[in-house]
């Protein structure tokens, strides 16, 4: 594992969806660098139990669609800067809703996928933004996706709002960077989080190969493998970095569509 404790020891980052899947993740390694942790997550069992885990994280109960708790988020994290006095530097986007549907998506549906996605992640931003620039500069990552590259069938909602992302990251990161503000974006592949496991009933032995070879690495991901590149693109190692969406994707969209090597004889004569 990379070693960013020189750049977050003493700091503190703000991590929405910090209860379970990337973003629980995410907290545990900024943790482990040294970082001050405020987990935004309405899930409020899971976000003590991970706090819980961690032994210092603060938890802000939130439902990032709501502008007001994203402000209560916001306190949070002053209050915990405030007690622990170390600055806010570092804002990760995790918080998602996985709802996908197309010509029958209702304006509910909507609602609820641009709500938490991007109007959440901008929201957050909004609310937190203050205090990363009171403290001289620091780092957002947002979390994309392959969706947000790509079509795939039935996803009108969950890809239009990961392709939203992408250009947000780019106008955050242009208006953000006379702040020292950088703003970046991931985009995992198939990663293995609870949301992944609920979706194919807990079979993992039986998924595993149907997504894996859709990845160049043959394998869907690990949670810990898209938060140690969060990590990066907020350490000093991506200091000439912004406006740059990370692909940790396991080659995904680099494969395209043709099979290996050896299935298909592309040899012209």
């Amino acid at each position: 594992m990379a070693d960013f404790h020189s750049d977050f020891t003493g700091t503190i980052a703000v991590i929405t969806g910090g209860a379970s899947g990337i973003g629980r993740a995410v907290a545990v390694e900024f943790h482990r660098a040294g970082a001050g942790v405020v987990i935004v997550d309405r899930d409020e069992a899971k976000s003590h139990a991970t706090a819980l885990e961690l032994g210092d994280a603060t938890v802000a109960v939130a439902d990032v669609s709501s502008e007001g708790d994203c402000h209560h988020a916001a306190a949070a994290a002053i209050s915990a800067s405030a007690a622990s006095h170390r600055p806010v530097r570092w804002l990760i986007n995790c918080a998602a809703s996985f709802l996908s549907a197309a010509e029958k998506a209702t304006g509910r549906d909507w609602d609820i996928s641009l709500g938490v996605n991007v109007k959440g992640s901008a929201l957050m931003a909004g609310a937190i933004v203050p205090l990363i620039r009171s403290a001289g500069g620091g780092a957002i990552v947002n979390t994309a996706s392959i969706s947000g590259w790509i079509a795939q069938p039935n996803r009108w909602t969950y890809n239009a709002t990961k392709g939203a992302i992408l250009a947000m990251t780019r106008c955050q990161a242009l208006d953000l960077a006379v702040d020292n503000i950088r703003v970046n974006s991931v985009s995992p592949g198939t990663i293995w989080t609870p949301e992944l496991d609920r979706m194919t009933n807990g079979d993992r032995a039986r998924w595993e190969p149907v997504f894996g070879p859709q990845h160049m690495l043959n394998r869907t991901g690990e949670p810990a493998e898209v938060a140690t590149a969060i990590a990066f693109l907020c350490s000093s190692a991506a200091s000439f970095i912004t406006g740059e969406d990370l692909r940790v994707d396991g080659g995904y969209l680099a494969r395209g569509q043709d099979r290996a090597a050896g299935e298909i004889n592309y040899t012209s004569r």
